[in-house]
């Protein structure tokens, strides 16, 4: 429960470096940020971040509201000319306590962002969305090293990996690495239930998630490393490594 205006700054902060972050892309999403306006003014920002993507760079700032009342159209005004002296950044205001209309028109006409508390999203929602981002890798996934088989239901990812349904291949707690994304649909070609599984690659983030999962099975859940080589049939050749194995030679360490 937000108590009081730093509560709400601290929130907006950690709400959006979780969205920001859910690949460990590094983004900083600072609080009480000062930024130097063309005017020469310094403006104080309750909650700043800014990254850059295809060349550009982005700069969102927040204004953080908890009032007793509505936020009104003044307030949007000042705001507004605050982010216009500093330029070339996209304004969001958070209210406690909603807005007036003319702010929300006045806000809605110059391209300000009005959201309510209610309209963060909860802690639940950002930590499923943490671990559907790292344990459920989508398309665009690419392997760091590694990629895996991943079997899929209505369209979706469901958490289980092939290991965990095929046992006569890989035994049930064996976690399927290739070494690239061509031996792994080799692979699934040849697969009896092909059409359940999907490859997806493992990027680094996913990979430090998943080997932290498999030590706290106390060993119940090891890695498969399959060497390119026969078909399904004639069992793969594989290396067998724990997870602290695959931590130490394929996790990229942080200094």
């Amino acid at each position: 429960m937000i108590l009081n205006p730093k509560e709400l700054e601290s929130y907006v902060q950690y709400v959006y470096s979780t969205l920001l972050n859910l690949k460990d892309e590094g983004v900083i999403v600072s609080t009480n940020a000062t930024l130097i306006g063309k005017s020469g003014a310094r403006h104080e920002i309750d909650v700043f971040y800014q990254f850059e993507r295809s060349g550009i760079i982005h700069k969102v700032a927040f204004e953080c509201k908890y009032l007793k009342r509505k936020v009104e159209k003044s307030d949007v005004i000042d705001f507004h000319g605050k982010i216009q002296d500093i330029g070339n950044i996209q304004g969001i205001i958070v209210s406690k306590n909603g807005y007036q209309k003319g702010a929300t028109e006045y806000g809605s006409h110059y391209g300000i962002k009005l959201l309510t508390m209610e309209e963060l999203p909860t802690l639940n929602i950002l930590l499923a969305k943490r671990i559907g981002s790292v344990a459920l890798p989508d398309e665009s996934y690419i392997g760091e090293p590694f990629w895996t088989i991943m079997e899929i239901r209505n369209g979706e990812l469901t958490g289980n990996y092939w290991s965990r349904m095929e046992k006569t291949i890989f035994g049930k707690q064996h976690v399927p690495l290739f070494i690239s994304k061509k031996d792994a649909e080799e692979f699934l070609s040849n697969a009896i239930n092909r059409d359940d599984y999907v490859v997806r690659g493992i990027p680094q983030h996913s990979l430090k998630f998943i080997v932290g999962t498999a030590k706290l099975s106390k060993g119940r859940v090891k890695f498969l490393l399959m060497l390119c080589g026969a078909d399904e049939n004639d069992m793969w050749p594989g290396l067998t490594y724990d997870p602290e194995d695959v931590e130490a030679r394929f996790l990229v360490q942080e200094n």
